[in-house]
């Protein structure tokens, strides 16, 4: 038995819910490409040497998903263009903690592949992070996830699961 699921979209569980939608590589590289302004299936197509059954395929499960929308393009009304959504803009902090976890990771010797600048000012973006209500950032460790009867299945097992190894603990 291999482990691998064909689909998440049964799995009671926000972050099972986000790969279903998210999780396939070529569906993050043609968000990236949305957030750096390309908007055109040949556009696509050209900049990620993607095949056209395979683009097709992922430009029209983010429209179904509700993360782009489909319009005729303004300037040449023979051609398409494909736009984020309110929902597509709201991926792009987990975007960018993807980029800034790989530059920290993954980094190359010679420098950060890309430098990402505040618009406005031309100072760098600071680091994605989580901050408590006051504002103090907060790791993995300082973080308390409340499980309850509307949490899911998944994560009641999880629960259940450190329960009864805590009452086996020496």
């Amino acid at each position: 038995m291999s482990g691998a699921r064909k689909s998440f979209a049964a799995v009671d569980c926000a972050v099972a819910q986000a790969i279903e939608q998210m999780g396939d590589p070529w569906i993050l590289l043609i968000l990236r490409c949305q957030f750096q302004g390309i908007k055109r299936f040949d556009d696509f197509q050209g900049h990620l040497q993607i095949s056209t059954s395979v683009l097709t395929d992922r430009l029209r499960r983010l429209v179904e998903a509700g993360m782009l929308r489909k319009e005729q393009d303004a300037r040449d009304k023979r051609g398409t263009v494909y736009l984020l959504t309110e929902k597509g803009l709201d991926f792009y902090p987990v975007m960018i903690a993807l980029h800034q976890w790989s530059e920290r990771w993954e980094a190359r010797e010679d420098g950060p592949r890309l430098e990402l600048l505040d618009k406005k000012s031309g100072e760098p973006v600071r680091d994605v992070r989580v901050l408590s209500q006051d504002y103090r950032e907060l790791g993995a460790r300082d973080v308390l996830a409340l499980v309850d009867d509307r949490s899911g299945a998944m994560m009641l097992d999880i629960k259940e699961r450190l329960r009864r190894r805590k009452g086996n603990a020496v």
